[in-house]
């Protein structure tokens, strides 16, 4: 027992360090995508619409491989899933560095989106099979909260290096930063296997899908996600462009690190909460809030410092529905197959992802203005507080046979 208990002791700081730095990392380079959008559409010569399809597609495979990835964690180790998704993220930024026309940039930015599909789930699975239940949530909100610090960190930094050195030496630096998630999927691999719960009945693959797809809470808890995706990539895609068309794009890249910096503690907060109160309450409040400040900041007067405030705001809410979700679905399903579904439901997030990315090129290039998005991200998040409100997080009830009896 105590020799138990040291093992787990030596290896829960490990996968925690090896999913924060992979969060840290993969959470900072995907929202930097936005500060490439002018000037790769410049060097194109190309719409904002190409750039917002790339973005689509890149999210898109992003939702499509993460139960494929998910799955492959969940059979034959986190490790050599992140390990997978780290080379083919090097490939992809390698091909966008020699991008040349509107099939390079496209096709790079869905390799890197299938590349990067499996990151979040695996990393809270890990960390949700490695710590104490009644901590879980916490745990898989302070790793998630690193992804704030990653965006706090990671884009001002590509803003400044964009600005100053160019696009293509930013690419470079992305392409060292994807390297690293090598050394964090060695360390993620000393994660508890995922069917080493002996405290669930045991089940396959396909077992667990269909038992997933035919429970009204977790199709719930999946529609609501599709708006996350809708709000925080659309923020991510256009955002900065949105302030350089207000004459401030000086600020883009700090409002985006504000907002990861918010982030951190809005996530921990959340995550920290999550163990003591409701998950769907809190996913109710945080889609409520997010609608009454888009509304407030369509009416704010743009400057530096209501810029600042919404960003900082925002941030509080911005990735505090992932611990929630993900501790929702551990509640339901238990954390036996973690990956794969929290992959299902990120794949309906990052639908919504696709669409927010487009649908604001589309606009922009149709009306000259973001007017129509910012109305519905209003509208979307009282609808996903609407389809939260009756989830119930109650696990469900497996019959447990056992073979010497019968």
């Amino acid at each position: 027992m105590s020799s138990n208990v040291r093992s787990i002791s030596y290896i829960m700081p490990i996968v925690l360090i090896g999913s924060a730095g992979l969060i840290l990392i993969s959470r900072g380079m995907h929202n930097s995508w936005g500060l490439f959008l002018i000037p790769l559409t410049d060097h194109l010569n190309v719409g904002r619409e190409i750039y917002s399809i790339g973005i689509s597609l890149n999210v898109l495979f992003t939702g499509l491989g993460a139960p494929l990835f998910g799955a492959l964690a969940d059979k034959y180790g986190p490790g050599k899933s992140i390990f997978l998704g780290a080379i083919l993220q090097i490939i992809s930024q390698y091909w966008l560095s020699n991008v040349s026309n509107s099939f390079d940039l496209i096709g790079s930015l869905l390799l890197g989106g299938f590349a990067a599909a499996g990151f979040i789930g695996i990393a809270m699975a890990a960390v949700g099979r490695s710590v104490s239940p009644q901590n879980r949530s916490l745990f898989v909100g302070m790793v998630m909260a690193s992804g704030g610090l990653g965006q706090f960190l990671i884009t001002p930094l590509m803003s400044g290096i964009i600005q100053n050195a160019g696009w293509l030496t930013a690419v470079y630096v992305l392409m060292f930063f994807s390297s690293l998630l090598i050394i964090f999927s060695y360390l993620i691999s000393f994660s508890k296997d995922a069917q080493s719960d002996s405290n669930n009945v045991k089940q396959t693959v396909s077992e667990a899908f269909k038992e997933a797809i035919k429970n009204k809470n977790f199709n719930l808890l999946t529609l609501g996600f599709f708006v996350c995706g809708f709000h925080v990539t659309f923020i991510g895609s256009h955002f900065p462009a949105y302030l350089q068309d207000q004459g401030l794009g000086s600020i883009a890249g700090w409002s985006l690190g504000l907002l990861g910096l918010f982030n951190v503690f809005g996530t921990t907060m959340y995550g920290y909460l999550g163990d003591r109160m409701s998950k769907k309450n809190l996913l109710v409040s945080i889609y409520t809030f997010r609608s009454l400040i888009f509304l407030i900041f369509i009416f704010m007067p743009k400057n530096e410092f209501t810029v600042m405030v919404f960003a900082g705001i925002l941030g509080l809410l911005w990735l505090s529905t992932v611990p929630l979700t993900s501790g929702v679905i551990s509640d339901i399903f238990g954390p036996s197959f973690t990956s794969m579904l929290f992959g299902i439901t990120l794949f309906s997030h990052n639908l919504g992802s696709a669409l927010g990315s487009w649908l604001g090129g589309r606009m922009f290039d149709q009306y000259q203005s973001y007017d129509v998005m910012w109305i519905a991200c209003v509208v979307l998040g009282l609808l996903a507080a609407f389809l939260h409100f009756p989830i119930k997080g109650t696990a469900v009830q497996r019959i447990s046979i056992n073979p010497a009896t019968t």
